[in-house]
């Protein structure tokens, strides 16, 4: 990212919830305070990711009826009970549809609005360059909607499943990074939350969790030249699971 244009690696000012500020804050000093106080892993991505599966061991047989060293009696061949080891197996096995979408400057209230998505990704000639998804220091918040094709652990058959992956918000998550079930998709519109974009997905199950596993437990920076808004996270995804470039 230390590619992009001056106007997409200038800074921002500290923001409570969403990760972006207006373009007028976007002007500010590069050393933000960390916004969204709760680093700590996300402790599930585990069990989202995988189910355990009961292997039995191979079994073993003991001897038990010897009453007496009479070596002429039988003895008798008891087949012990099988020990049960847990083995995990991949529940996630692709990723089928990446969906951009972001909401407005909350924060701003009534003028939540005015604040701009689209014009700080023109003036970093984004299109031009080649590159898909936010710019680095618009107004609002970035997040993502997936489709992943995943494994049903009680039949073994194949599913789809949607998941809604945040990074930032973390007061009110409990954790910068968050991957919840999500059924719906914001509509395509000019104001509120809405969808930007979507692409088919190209990453496996395993790609995208060592994705998330290298965000997990970091610190949220709202900065554009610290690598650690929500915009930067959306761009990674789009660039690690989809065709397109989400930065240079």
């Amino acid at each position: 990212l230390s590619a992009l244009p001056a106007a997409e690696r200038r800074s921002s000012a500290q923001r409570r919830r969403s990760c972006g500020l207006g373009v007028a804050a976007a002007m500010g000093t590069s050393q933000s305070s960390p916004t969204s106080t709760s680093h700590r892993p996300h402790g599930s991505l585990q069990s989202i990711f995988f189910f355990p599966s009961f292997v039995p061991q191979r079994s073993r047989g003991t001897f038990a009826g010897l009453a007496s060293f009479n070596w002429s009696s039988a003895s008798l061949l008891q087949q012990a009970p099988l020990p049960i080891e847990p083995e995990l197996k991949q529940r996630i096995k692709r990723v089928t549809r990446v969906y951009w979408c972001s909401d407005p400057f909350n924060e701003m209230g009534s003028l939540r609005d005015l604040s701009p998505r689209s014009l700080p990704r023109w003036m970093a000639a984004r299109q031009s360059r080649g590159l898909s998804g936010p710019a680095t220091w618009e107004a609002g918040h970035s997040y993502a909607v997936i489709d992943v094709e995943a494994v049903d652990p009680q039949s073994g058959g194949l599913q789809q499943q949607r998941y809604r992956l945040n990074w930032g918000q973390g007061i009110k998550h409990g954790t910068n990074l968050s991957m919840l079930p999500q059924d719906h998709l914001p509509e395509r519109k000019v104001t509120g939350d809405r969808l930007e974009s979507d692409w088919e997905g190209t990453c496996s199950g395993d790609e995208l969790y060592d994705l998330l596993k290298r965000w997990d437990g970091r610190l949220y920076d709202s900065a554009p030249s610290n690598n650690s808004n929500c915009h930067h996270f959306v761009q990674e995804l789009i660039h690690r699971c989809t065709a397109e470039l989400g930065y240079d």
